[in-house]
């Protein structure tokens, strides 16, 4: 199973403003471009990944690793009245999520594999009549193989942070599936904020649940749910020198090799 690192994965101004006139819909608030750029940075341990918000709307992300630092996402960006992150990517599809389910969309030939998953689901909870399953299960309803040496089996679905998966949860997928697939919005993204100790983190919104969980397992002095802390899972805010130094070598990657690397 590839564990999921939370990717996020230009428009002239005529197409910026039909943009954010169309986000009024999507998500039912007022919306209003902010005055100033921000920028934001996920640590993710081996990995880190930076947003440069700018105040003409347009956003794009840098990814960074140990021997790498590249432009990987662009597209332009929305803030709502409950300071919610609308991120419209001109590259990648958003993920599909129902409970501890997740359906990592990185990859865009996986949209053409989504009818045959959600009929291989329907076949699995019509076989076993289970209230709760085995995190593994579940995962195995689907395997991908990916071209590697040797080769590497990955889940079409992925389990967070459960070693056990509602009927409930897996009944929602298969809805979830459904509405993306009709969704005219499968590029448009959220990032909801999400106070952690005296700061605010930014975090997917299908991972808000687990993140808002690993702060109370944090609070509670456990860490049955995660061995890092609930900052690894969203962005903060940083100033502008630190995100120049940091991404000053980054180059643009192609989409083709950037989902051929997401594999490795």
């Amino acid at each position: 199973m590839a564990y999921w690192q939370g990717y996020l994965p230009f428009a002239a101004s005529g197409l910026l403003l039909f943009s954010m006139a169309s986000w009024v819909g999507a998500e039912g608030e007022g919306r209003t471009v902010r005055d100033r750029a921000m920028y934001l940075k996920h640590d993710g341990g081996t990995y880190t990944h930076y947003l440069e918000l700018r105040a003409d709307g347009s956003y794009r992300r840098v990814a960074r690793g140990p021997q790498y630092s590249e432009e990987r996402d662009r597209g332009t960006w929305q803030q709502t009245s409950s300071r919610n992150l609308l991120l419209r990517s001109d590259a990648h599809l958003r993920n599909i999520s129902a409970g501890d389910l997740f359906i990592s969309m990185r990859q865009p030939e996986r949209l053409k594999t989504l009818p045959d998953l959600k009929q291989r689901i329907q076949a699995f909870l019509k076989a076993h009549r289970s209230q709760e399953f085995p995190a593994e299960d579940i995962e195995r309803i689907r395997e991908t193989t990916v071209g590697s040496d040797p080769p590497l089996k990955i889940s079409d679905i992925t389990v967070l942070g459960s070693k056990w998966v509602q009927r409930s949860d897996v009944e929602k997928l298969v809805i979830e599936i459904d509405r993306f697939l009709a969704s005219s919005e499968k590029n448009l993204f959220t990032l909801v904020p999400v106070e952690y100790k005296t700061a605010i983190i930014y975090v997917d919104d299908d991972r808000a649940e687990l993140t808002k969980k690993i702060i109370a397992d944090e609070l509670a002095g456990s860490s049955a749910l995660s061995s890092f802390s609930a900052d690894r899972h969203g962005y903060q805010e940083i100033g502008e020198a630190q995100f120049l130094k940091e991404t000053s070598n980054s180059q643009a990657v192609s989409l083709s090799r950037e989902a051929s690397e997401s594999h490795k």
